[in-house]
């Protein structure tokens, strides 16, 4: 997950493009692991994720969710909600089975990747970029690839998509590509992010020419997700304006603070389904319980059109880039 942040101070994020630039590939890093000018970064997100916080989000309500048994019958209704909010949920996209074993696997995943960079992996092959991490190498939030070959995550993922699919066969086909297989980790103190979007939208004036199908992202909880371990929030239908992008800090805030907010409230099994470019922070977990997603992001685009995916969603291991389809998962 690549995040954007349009939200970052600008003087930290200046791009030759005029766009607020990607958080590094380990901000807040230490010097060796991106510098002092990521951990300036990191520590300026984390400062503008407080002032959100408790001066520009008010009034929080529940993330919209559709009981499975409306998604089942009127998927294409519900698609059709999706592409307007920019965020939905969806109870049971997976079994209470399927998420348990799919946990305990990122918790042994998680502890071996990081022995490995302790060893001289590289850390960008093991984990994505993630803002608002917290301090050290690995933080305590934790963008983690997951390979599909893995037992556990091929069934998650044939599970998910076989229940989602009267949701995602109109919503982006069953040829969409998975741009994105991985999972977020909070640990208990992780700090709030700051409000990004994971990608921009297109075209627009930096890149007139260029143009991407919506790529949506779902995060898929592997846990009971308790108030203080931290919901994802979303300011819905903010997904199709690219002049955020543009505009001074105090502009971004007054437009933040005039967006309507809503908050994930999963359970185990539950999906929040957003399109990639709307407006998000994952909240501070302030129990001392670890919060594990699951989360895939599929297109019906199979090519993010920017170079080295610039500004887009690359959580996935190089082994399953542009790999996958929706069918492929599926029995038909």
């Amino acid at each position: 997950m690549q995040l954007i942040t349009p939200l970052v101070l600008a003087a930290t994020a200046a791009t030759s493009h005029g766009l607020a630039a990607p958080v590094a590939s380990n901000p807040g890093a230490t010097t060796s692991q991106g510098g002092l000018f990521a951990a300036v970064a990191a520590k300026n997100a984390e400062m503008l994720a407080v002032k959100e916080g408790k001066k520009l989000i008010k009034d929080v309500k529940k993330l919209p969710a559709a009981p499975f048994s409306m998604m089942t019958e009127k998927g294409p209704t519900l698609a059709k909600l999706l592409e307007r909010e920019g965020c939905v949920g969806v109870p049971e996209a997976l079994t209470l089975e399927t998420a348990a074993t799919l946990r305990a696997f990122v918790e042994e995943r998680r502890d071996v990747a990081m022995a490995e960079v302790e060893a001289g992996a590289p850390f960008e092959s093991r984990f994505g970029g993630v803002n608002c991490r917290g301090k050290g190498v690995f933080g305590t939030r934790q963008d983690l690839y997951q390979p599909v070959d893995a037992e556990p995550v091929k069934q998650a993922l044939t599970e998910f998509f076989e229940r989602l699919r009267p949701l995602l066969e109109p919503l982006v086909g069953l040829d969409a590509t998975l741009h994105e297989i991985s999972s977020l980790v909070a640990d208990p103190g992780a700090p709030r992010q700051c409000i990004h979007a994971d990608t921009i939208v297109l075209p627009c004036p930096q890149y007139p020419a260029a143009s991407m199908e919506p790529l949506y992202t779902c995060f898929i909880a592997l846990q009971d997700v308790d108030d203080d371990m931290g919901h994802t929030l979303f300011l819905p239908q903010t997904h199709t304006d690219h002049t955020l992008w543009n505009v001074r800090r105090q502009d971004q805030e007054t437009y933040i603070a005039s967006r309507k907010a809503v908050e994930s409230n999963l359970k185990t099994g539950d999906v929040a389904i957003f399109d990639s470019r709307v407006l998000h922070c994952g909240l501070g977990n302030t129990s001392n319980k670890r919060r594990i997603l699951f989360y895939c992001t599929v297109s019906a685009q199979h090519a993010w059109p920017l170079p080295d995916g610039l500004h887009g969603s690359n959580s996935v291991l190089p082994a399953d880039r542009a790999r996958w389809r929706v069918r492929d998962f599926l029995a038909e």
